[in-house]
This record gives structure tokens, C-alpha cells and sequence, in this order.
């Protein structure tokens, strides 16, 4: 570690938000910050910062934060068959003035027609990296399109399985909180991130997991603007999401709160 690094890690973690600094450890804090600084002046940068056990590895994504940069994030991955197992998006603001988005992602190749399950390689990720820039280059270009179904199999939905949406608005920052409950099957990451985009919404901040099956991702959202949304504007929002799931995912209900 050079002399001025601590000082470059210290400027990069402060400069993000409190749900980072919990999240990660200097040693994670360290990789990222020099993922976000190797970015330089591309578009988008993508880089592997951890493997994991079971075939997972963890990417980095970063670029100037946009409208439907998480949809075509999440295109691209679609388009290469990768499923997301996790997901943790965060938006700092760079000395120059300019929102950066930071995307982690845990990522792991959907299983082929007998099971298996085949690695994630370097070149692999330089590959994704190439058509997330190109997708966010194009102004969200991939989010205006609907993903070829021939780009993933979903496996079919046990009868009676459902989703559940959530909206919170006791934030204390006066932002609303999108949870979204659902059987985790590929693609689930798009077709809410697709709705939220065409519905004008920004977002804010992702924490998505996966469980037993179950997928829980949980939006920080707001106008694009920066200002939180209206009461009334969740009944234009709560059907654009819930149209998204419905398509794939049989009885969905949802509550606010």
C-alpha cells in the first residue's frame, strides 16, 4: 500500500453513503476504491473484486449514475445468461461534482440444460463489462427493449407460489422504500428495474438477496428530480411493478404500509 492510498481509501469511503461504510470492511473498501478509480474516463468499468464459493463471483460496476442504469445492467447480464444472487447499488458524489453509481453484484452463470453450472472468468467479465458500456452509452438503449425469450429458460413457478410488494415511506430522509418479495427466478432483477425505469423513477439505493428461493430486493426510490415520491403517485407506480411481475409470476398481491 503506497502512502497516499489510505488517504485515496479514505476520500473514496467518505464520499459514499452510511449503508456502504456498514456494509463492507477496509479490505473490500480497498478493492472498490481502486476498481472506481481504474474506471478512468470510460463510460462504464467492470471488474471482478471476490469469488466466492459455489461458481459466484462478485463484480464491481461503475459509472456516471443515469436513468435505467441498473435495467441496462441488468439487460446485459439477461443477455449473457447470468443470474444475480445478490446486489448492493450505491451513488456517490466525485470531486468534479458528477454522481457516480457503484453497483456490486454477486453474479453466477444460469445452469445449462443438464445442471451444470459453469464458471465466470476474467474474460467473461471483460465481455460483460464491454456490453454494459455499450448499453449505457446508447441512453439506456437495452432498457427500451424486451430481452429476447430465447436468453433465458425461467423454470416454472410452483402452483400457488406469489410475490409481494411493500412500500415504506417512514424513511427518515423522507425517501420511499420499495420491497419487492418474490420466488427468484432470472430476470426478476430486469422486470422490476424495467418498470421502475418507465415509470419515471429514480433509483436510489439496492439491496437485493436470495434465500431459500426466495428473492427479497429493496429499493431506495425517488422522482428524478431527487424529490420522494407522493402518496399518490404509488398507485401509477405499485401497476407498472406489479404488471412486470405478473407477466411471470402468477397471483401477485401487494400492500402498502
Amino acid at each position: 500500500m503506497s502512502l497516499d492510498e489510505p488517504a485515496r481509501i479514505a476520500a473514496y469511503v467518505a464520499s459514499m453513503p452510511p449503508a456502504y461504510r456498514q456494509s463492507f470492511d477496509l479490505e473490500a473498501t480497498r478493492l472498490h476504491a481502486a476498481i472506481v478509480e481504474r474506471r478512468g474516463a470510460r463510460t462504464a468499468h467492470v471488474e471482478i473484486w471476490k469469488e466466492l464459493s459455489e461458481r459466484v463471483v462478485a463484480i464491481c460496476v461503475v459509472a456516471d449514475d443515469k436513468p435505467g442504469l441498473l435495467s441496462s445492467i441488468s439487460a446485459a447480464l439477461v443477455e449473457h445468461r447470468i443470474d444475480v444472487v445478490g446486489a448492493d447499488a450505491f451513488c456517490r458524489t466525485r470531486p468534479d461534482g458528477v454522481i457516480e453509481a457503484v453497483d456490486l453484484l454477486w453474479i453466477r452463470r444460469l445452469p445449462s440444460a443438464r445442471g451444470a453450472v459453469a464458471p465466470i472468468r476474467a474474460k467473461d467479465v471483460l465481455a460483460l463489462g464491454v456490453a454494459i458500456e455499450a448499453a449505457v452509452a446508447s441512453a439506456g438503449g437495452l432498457v427500451s427493449q424486451r430481452v429476447p425469450t430465447s436468453a433465458v429458460e425461467a423454470p416454472p413457478v410452483a402452483s400457488g407460489s406469489s410475490a409481494r410488494i411493500l412500500f415504506d415511506l417512514t424513511g427518515e430522509d423522507g425517501g420511499t422504500m420499495l420491497t419487492v418479495e418474490a420466488v427468484d427466478r432470472p430476470g426478476l432483477l430486469l422486470a422490476v428495474t424495467q418498470a421502475l425505469f418507465r415509470a419515471g423513477i429514480q433509483i436510489v439505493g439496492l439491496r437485493a438477496t436470495t434465500e431459500r428461493g426466495c428473492a427479497v430486493d429493496r429499493f431506495q426510490l425517488a422522482e428524478k428530480n431527487g424529490a420522494p415520491l407522493r402518496q399518490s403517485r404509488l398507485l401509477e407506480l405499485q401497476a407498472h411493478v406489479l404488471g412486470a411481475l405478473d407477466e411471470g409470476l402468477p397471483q401477485v398481491r401487494s400492500r402498502a404500509g
